[in-house]
């Protein structure tokens, strides 16, 4: 029987699913941890507007509590956002109750500009982070806490310095798109730059839900807080790279991209063993496109954008042929490479320009181009790529050279 570790997250249910509950579960999966939930607050909102919230009674909050803790050994949760001063409070009395180590993202305010907490409850949010472990306000959010007005990088680390200082607690304020993805932490006293690739996209939708989430999956995976944190923030600036636009407002950010990029990738590597394959045992073919003195080679480029090739390539001997190194991954940039860049195709093999190859394009066999986005091969650097959408249709071409 297998089993994970489980992480908790408090929050409200986001009925458009980039952020709340929906975002936090998808994250918790998405890093090898089972998910519990607490909800605080119904949301009735897609990706431009909030258009209601529905607070659930301190008392279901705290049932919800019972029933999990009574169940499932949970040392660490986060929470998204608590609506009201009763429901800060009910959370802060099971929090304590069970002494579940916290990692408190205080959302305050929507993507969309959506109020979603009250001036009060803003007070009591104030007092269970001096409970929590970790605080995770953005610039807005800790402009909130504080009072102050964050303009520069300079500016994210005297306000992280000053929440750490007057609340007792770690803290990251993290500044956002406007700041260049810069994030200043304090963690146990040490001071902590987190910077992250500028990346020009409006769809941001859930990327705080999905930065403390991925805190509280690392922290549940056994991993010391601050490592958690310079983990946590990979997995953010990727699930924003890799965002999704989706709606007609701020689109969400997909922290299953984690998993898919690492699937892409795996099926990159069979689809090069099979087209390695393929080529070993054909070496009529190779005879007719690579002279004695070059060298060939095969590459695959995933939708994520991650390119895979032999690290050595292929070389002639006389009938026979050598696969030179492994499949390897991003590793470097070949021709192949840069054929498919320029084509947008999804898997290519190197050429020689040898006389039964211009054979075949003058008979029409094979149709080439400098773009090659129209035709079959690409003529760069003096050599010439085969590309094709898939490896499927690039074996059928290559059978093609057989004749």
């Amino acid at each position: 029987m297998s089993t994970r570790p489980v992480a908790m997250t408090i929050a409200g249910s986001d009925s458009g699913g980039g952020a709340g509950i929906q975002a936090d579960l998808k994250t918790f999966t998405s890093l090898g941890v089972f998910g519990v939930t607490v909800i605080t607050a119904l949301t009735s909102q897609n990706t431009r507007k909030v258009a209601k919230i529905i607070e659930l009674p301190p008392d279901f909050i705290e049932s919800q509590f019972d029933v999990i803790m009574e169940d499932f050994q949970v040392k660490y949760a986060k929470t998204g956002m608590l609506a009201s001063s009763k429901v800060v409070e009910a959370v802060e009395k099971k929090v304590s109750q069970y002494r579940i180590n916290l990692v408190l993202d205080p959302v305050m305010i929507s993507k969309s500009g959506f109020p979603l907490v009250s001036e009060d409850t803003v007070r009591e949010i104030m007092r269970l982070a001096r409970k929590s472990m970790l605080i995770t306000p953005n610039k807005f959010e800790a402009e909130k806490l504080t009072g102050f007005r964050i303009r520069t990088n300079e500016d994210v680390k005297t306000t992280a310095l000053y929440l750490h200082k007057n609340l007792g607690v770690n803290v990251v304020v993290k500044g956002g798109k406007t700041l260049g993805g810069y994030d200043f932490a304090v963690i146990e006293g040490e001071e902590l730059e987190l910077k992250g690739d500028l990346i020009n996209t409006e769809n941001l939708h859930g990327s705080g839900d999905v930065f403390s989430a991925a805190i509280t999956a690392f922290l549940s995976r056994g991993m010391k807080l601050k490592d958690a944190l310079i983990q946590a923030k990979k997995v953010v600036s990727e699930a924003i790279k890799f965002s999704l636009s989706l709606g007609s407002g701020n689109g969400p950010v997909d922290p299953f991209s984690i998993i898919e990029r690492k699937s892409k990738i795996e099926e990159a590597r069979e689809n090069l063993e099979k087209l390695v394959e393929f080529i070993e045992k054909n070496p009529c073919i190779v005879k007719k496109v690579l002279s004695h003195e070059e060298k060939m080679n095969i590459g695959y480029v995933t939708e994520y954008g991650d390119f895979a090739t032999l690290a050595g390539g292929i070389v002639r001997y006389i009938d026979w042929i050598k696969v030179d190194g492994p499949i390897v991954v991003n590793w470097y940039t070949n021709l192949v490479a840069k054929a498919l860049k320029l084509t947008g195709k999804r898997v290519g093999v190197s050429f020689s320009l040898t006389n039964e190859l211009l054979n075949l394009v003058e008979t029409g066999s094979l149709k080439i181009s400098e773009s090659g986005i129209y035709g079959d091969l690409l003529m760069i650097d003096g050599k010439v790529v085969l590309v094709a959408e898939s490896l499927d249709e690039l074996i059928t071409k290559l059978e093609g050279l057989r004749k």
